[in-house]
């Protein structure tokens, strides 16, 4: 398929999408005051959509996604949707990215993502120093990677900290220029740091071979040593230097959504995908999918509890901004929701894609088809730490009403 990538950056750079109203017979001209920078990255992301499913069964193949998807995404401008906007980003409502990695997540689970660890981790840019911030986040259009788990080493020596440590599962490093590494520091606060590395400083080791997630680039990652500026490094507990309902939300009240709009975005595409092929003719011995009434009901039920769990995580989501656009504190039940949704948003997201996967029938069974590759996908990545399912039980008793403390979720 030719699909000129240039479109989708003349969509994200001029803010082409829905027309503006006449007036008077005579087409609005536009205003560039009156830009939408979430409107321009919908618009450029879908644009993008054709070529990111055409590319996406040889990224499997090469472990890792094509330059020429990285720089389409880096054309639509997603990964400045988190940034703030005192660094020339948009600092978007969480579930307005949670849409644009969604509909990515359709057409090929690998690139939503690495697009949803690339602007994700740009967050950091709220919580690191000004300074430092400036200088990691100075590419706009750069999407960046994070390992949270503090299994590295922040020592210090010689008037300056230093970092040593190997990390698993860094998802996106291979497009990123900077890392942001989690670690344990000698410093009187004893709250795990995040460090963040300059990528030509880091080692990539050729470790993530899976089924699921492949193009992924989830290596092992390691530093020895490692001179750390002051302002290069920060906690998720540090309170953010921008202003805007964004910086009032805990971070993992902004991850752990992202996290799971992957997985709904897999199984809503391939649920869509059997629907495309159910009103079909004759397929072999199986006859018309949409004549199996079997087939059906659990055609609708997938769909709807799909829905269902979208619908219980946007309205969390959406509770907690509404509540941090008022300059209201976002208390630990309302986390716990938030985060408990998320799970049973990604276990739904399993279910429903392996409903596609036994619709689909026996073409399912090739190693190239679409479903097949979304089922795999969805399962690596209910694997992710923050999905765990051994989150429930505390989370749990906070939304009973009990005090609980879940560290860092619930501090």
């Amino acid at each position: 398929m030719d699909i000129d990538e240039h479109a989708v950056d003349l969509v994200a750079r001029t803010g082409a999408g829905p027309p503006r109203p006449a007036v008077s017979g005579v087409a609005a001209a536009p205003d560039p005051a009156a830009r939408d920078p979430v409107r321009d990255v919908r618009a450029a992301v879908e644009a993008a959509l054709p070529l990111l499913r055409d590319r996406a069964p040889a990224a499997g193949g090469g472990r890792r996604l094509s330059e020429e998807v990285v720089r389409v995404l880096r054309r639509t401008g997603l990964y400045r949707l988190l940034l703030p906007t005192a660094l020339g980003g948009a600092q978007a409502p969480v579930v307005a990215v949670m849409d644009v990695l969604e509909r990515i997540a359709t057409v090929d689970g690998s690139t939503a993502w690495c697009a949803m660890i690339g602007a994700g981790s740009n967050a950091f840019a709220g919580y690191l120093p000004e300074s430092g911030a400036r200088r990691v986040f100075a590419d706009l259009d750069q999407g960046s990677a994070t390992m949270l788990a503090p299994v590295g080493r922040l020592v210090g020596g010689g008037g300056r900290l230093r970092l040593s440590g190997r990390w698993p599962f860094a998802s996106n490093c291979l497009h990123s220029a900077w890392i942001g590494l989690g670690a344990l520091s000698e410093q009187p606060d004893p709250a795990p740091r995040i460090v963040f590395v300059d990528m030509r400083s880091v080692t990539v080791e050729d470790t993530w071979d899976a089924v699921g997630l492949r193009a992924t680039g989830s290596h092992h990652v390691s530093v020895t040593d490692l001179p750390v500026s002051d302002d290069e490094h920060c906690s998720t507990g540090d309170r953010p230097w921008p202003d805007g309902p964004l910086w009032r939300l805990p971070l993992h009240t902004v991850l752990v959504p992202l996290l799971a709009s992957v997985p709904l975005g897999i199984a809503r595409g391939a649920l869509d995908h059997v629907a495309d092929g159910g009103s079909a003719g004759s397929t072999g011995l199986r006859g018309r999918l949409v004549d199996d009434a079997v087939a059906m009901s659990d055609f609708a039920v997938a769909d709807t509890r799909l829905r269902a769990a979208r619908a219980a995580l946007r309205e969390a989501v959406t509770e907690a901004h509404d509540r941090a656009e008022r300059h209201e504190a976002i208390d630990r039940h309302l986390r716990a929701r938030i985060f408990l949704a998320g799970l049973h948003a990604s276990d739904v997201g399993v279910e429903a894609a392996s409903v596609a996967h036994r619709l689909t029938g026996a073409a399912a069974a090739d190693a190239g088809h679409p479903v097949l590759r979304s089922l795999n996908d969805v399962q690596a990545a209910r694997q992710h730490l923050l999905l765990a399912h051994r989150h429930r039980a505390e989370l749990g008793r906070a939304v009973a009403g009990d005090p609980v403390r879940y560290p860092p979720f619930l501090p």
